[in-house]
This record gives C-alpha cells, sequence and structure tokens, in this order.
C-alpha cells in the first residue's frame, strides 16, 4: 500500500483496503502445480523442451505473482484509488463527494465462492472498478457507510 500512503492529502486518512478473493490466485497455483509436473517428467525422462516451457512458465507465474502484489484497491475518507501494475503503472482515482453510484457485479461462480467486481461511478464518465475483490456486498456497504450514501 506504499503508493496511497505516499500520496495522502492532508487531513485524509485510509478507511478501508479491499482485499482479493483467493480465487484470483488460482492461475498461479496452477502454473506452479504444472511446473512440478514438468519437473518431475524432466527428471524422469530429461528433454531440452521440457526446460524450456517450464522456464516460460517459471516467467508466467512470476508476472502474476507481481501483478497480483502490487494491486492496490484502497478507499479514503477523500477518494477511492485503484492501482496496479509492475513496470508500466494504471492509477484510477475517485473523489467520494463524485460518485454517484456503486455497482455490484457478480458471475455465477461469484455468488458461489462470494467474490466480484464493485464498480464506482462518478460524474460524467469517470468510473473506478475494484475486480476480483472478496466479499463484495460486504465491501459496498462499508464504501457507503464511510462516503455517507
Amino acid at each position: 500500500m506504499s503508493y496511497v500512503k505516499g500520496t495522502l492529502s492532508q487531513g485524509e486518512e485510509i478507511k478501508e483496503v479491499v482485499k482479493l478473493h483467493w480465487f484470483n490466485y488460482l492461475r498461479s497455483v496452477f502454473l506452479g502445480l504444472v511446473m512440478f509436473l514438468l519437473l518431475v517428467a524432466y527428471l524422469i525422462a530429461p528433454a531440452k523442451e521440457l526446460i524450456v516451457l517450464f522456464v516460460l512458465l517459471l516467467f508466467g507465474l512470476l508476472y502474476d505473482i507481481l501483478t497480483l502484489c502490487t494491486m492496490e484497491m484502497v478507499v479514503t475518507n477523500k477518494r477511492v484509488v485503484y492501482r496496479k501494475g509492475i513496470i508500466s503503472i494504471k492509477t484510477e482515482e475517485l473523489k467520494t463527494d463524485k460518485i454517484e453510484a456503486i455497482e455490484v457485479r457478480q458471475s455465477i461462480l461469484g455468488r458461489i465462492f462470494r467474490f466480484g467486481n464493485i464498480c464506482f461511478a462518478g460524474l460524467g464518465i469517470s468510473k473506478v472498478e475494484f475486480k476480483g475483490i472478496d466479499n463484495p456486498w460486504v465491501v459496498k456497504s462499508k464504501v457507503e457507510t464511510i462516503i455517507g450514501n
């Protein structure tokens, strides 16, 4: 949460740090499992192709982990902030007094496992979306309490 802490204005304080749902980590777990199986296959029957595939999957796994670890979704008393990225960084901010609507989006899997997206719509076309968060309805009610809607 270094970005948000570093950009707090005077009188601004962090009210809610939104957490990702465990479902977001399944791809990384799957890549790790496939890498383990490739390593076992290589130990049984060494082949250059297996090592090349292992290295490619390792880069994919590192990218996934870094992407998830550098993602920040924070609600302060003055703004909603979404930041992601490793090398190229995307930051979306919306002042809380400009929020007109808060929308929760859930798929069937999201309803079953209690994860989803929250979209904050502001004046005009400005939007901030928190993707793949844990318990979006609980987060929505907390955010509404924070911003006073």
